[in-house]
C-alpha cells in the first residue's frame, strides 16, 4: 500500500462519524443499531471485559441478553487510523461517568463493505491500576 493512501483525512472523518454513531447507539442501548454496525458473519471476534464472542449470532445474542451495554463514559486518547478506503481501526480509552475510577481501553478493526463500515473485531479490557 502507498503511504500517500494512509490516513486520507476524508475517510478518517468518515470513519470518525461513524465510530461516534456506534458510541451513541452503545450508550443509547441501541442494540439494533450496534448489531448493524458489526460484520453480520461467522468470522466476526468480540473479546469484552470478561466474555467473548465469535460469530455474528453469538455477539447480538450477548448484546440482547444485557440489560444495559455501557455505563456513560467519557472517551479519551482516541485514534482513527485508515488504510485505504476500506479499512480502520479505531483505538480508545475510557473512563465511567458513575466511577471515575474504573476505565479501560478498547480497539476495533473496520471493514467497509457494499453495505457500509462494519467492525470485524473488537476487544474491551479494563485499565490495570498503575496503567
Amino acid at each position: 500500500m502507498n503511504h500517500d493512501e494512509v490516513d486520507r483525512p476524508e475517510v478518517v472523518a468518515e470513519m470518525t462519524a461513524v465510530f461516534e454513531r456506534y458510541e451513541a447507539a452503545l450508550l443509547a442501548n441501541d442494540v439494533d443499531a450496534l448489531d448493524e454496525l458489526f460484520w453480520k458473519a461467522p468470522g466476526v471476534v468480540r473479546y469484552g471485559l470478561a466474555d467473548v464472542q465469535h460469530g455474528w449470532d453469538e455477539v447480538s445474542r450477548f448484546r440482547r441478553g444485557l440489560a444495559r451495554q455501557a455505563p456513560p463514559r467519557r472517551l479519551h486518547g482516541t485514534v482513527v487510523q485508515t488504510f485505504g478506503t476500506d479499512l480502520a481501526m479505531v483505538l480508545t480509552e475510557f473512563t465511567s461517568l458513575e466511577d471515575g475510577s474504573v476505565g479501560g481501553r478498547q480497539s476495533q478493526t473496520w471493514v467497509r463493505f457494499p453495505e457500509g463500515w462494519r467492525v470485524v473485531a473488537a476487544h474491551v479490557s479494563p485499565t490495570l491500576q498503575g496503567s
